[in-house]
């Protein structure tokens, strides 16, 4: 550990957050003590416009609270750069992601060091959103949570047997010091994910990713629980298509850790031929969710359009970030 006494710096990356921040920051200050470990909070402003930096200051400074704060810029859009600030201002050895909208239950922190604490193997430790709805709950939501970060993340808890595993980014814990290592090496990441209101994502799939390439485990605790805020103008369809796009724009790039999963000795030629393989498929299966649309096949129009979407993002994604994709395989194979 890089502290003499275990602690815990939690980071919230934000853009715009100002009317989203209170129930986080409330959450936080109602923690639970300990005389286990120690915390912190920063709070990583992303570029807002909004007067979000003023108004944390103000609430923070105005809170009968004990732990030391503080608030920074980062001036590149993308939630992974804002991430990668907090990870790089943060004192202790693991760094909890929580997002401008998640409201922590009062023990996260006591449950989480208990096992971290118990099990040096940790690398990222992740708990179960539930979703709180500003409105109604679509229909279709129950279906496709998960790519709202809420749910469980693996059908027990403990160290995650699927290798490699991922974990949403949303009230996950990372360990710091072997990903500032890394990062302090020169590694670059290839994912930006959010950048204002856009819908790219991944980010959070490529910590976990690098976390187990470095060596360590991923695990899932359902008794972490936060809730996470549902706005109304997320629970349509059209948002949900939106998303999914994003999801699936950055397939190609997250092919180079599925290949040095499956081979850390991968050769250049076997890289190419493998995104190849992928290109082809997912140009064959747009193909015929094409086909089949245009004469009718499905009654379930809905799922039809969405898997339009996915496969025609993925079509494009590995013709669009192959250059891109090659360089960060190259990369990961000098550093791995």
């Amino acid at each position: 550990m890089s502290s003499t006494k275990f602690g815990v710096s939690i980071v919230i990356c934000t853009f715009n957050g100002k009317h989203r921040l209170p129930n986080v920051l409330s959450s936080i200050t109602r923690q639970e003590p300990s005389v286990l470990y120690d915390f912190e909070l920063i709070i990583v402003d992303n570029l807002s416009t909004d007067g979000t930096t003023l108004f944390c200051n103000d609430y923070l400074s105005q809170a009968a609270i004990s732990f030391p704060w503080q608030i920074v810029t980062e001036q590149t859009p993308g939630l992974n750069h804002a991430r990668l600030k907090g990870l790089k201002e943060a004192q202790y050895e693991f760094v909890l992601f929580c997002d401008d909208d998640n409201v922590l239950s009062d023990n996260y922190l006591n449950v989480a060091s208990e096992i971290l604490l118990s099990n040096s193997a940790i690398g990222a430790l992740g708990g179960c959103g539930i979703p709180v709805f500003e409105g109604e709950k679509p229909e279709w939501f129950d279906c496709y949570s998960y790519s709202f970060a809420v749910g469980a993340q693996a059908s027990q808890e403990g160290i995650m047997i699927k290798y490699p595993s991922e974990l949403y980014g949303a009230g996950t814990f990372f360990r710091k010091s072997p990903l500032l290592e890394l990062f302090n090496k020169g590694f670059k990441t290839i994912m930006s994910d959010r950048k204002g209101n856009t819908l790219a994502s991944g980010g959070d799939v490529e910590w976990c990713y690098l976390i187990q390439l470095l060596g360590y485990k991923l695990y899932y605790d359902h008794r972490l629980v936060f809730w996470h805020h549902m706005p109304k103008q997320r629970m349509h369809w059209e948002y949900y298509l939106r998303l999914k796009k994003g999801i699936s724009s950055g397939v190609c790039n997250l092919l180079t850790y599925g290949c040095l999963f499956r081979n850390r000795k991968m050769s250049p030629i076997l890289y190419f031929t493998t995104w190849f393989t992928k290109m082809i498929f997912a140009l064959l299966i747009y193909f015929k969710l094409r086909l089949h649309a245009f004469v009718k096949v499905h009654s379930n129009i809905i799922e039809q359009e969405l898997a339009i979407t996915i496969w025609r993002e993925k079509l494009f994604s590995y013709w669009r970030n192959s250059i891109q994709s090659y360089k960060h395989f190259i990369q990961l194979k000098n550093y791995f």
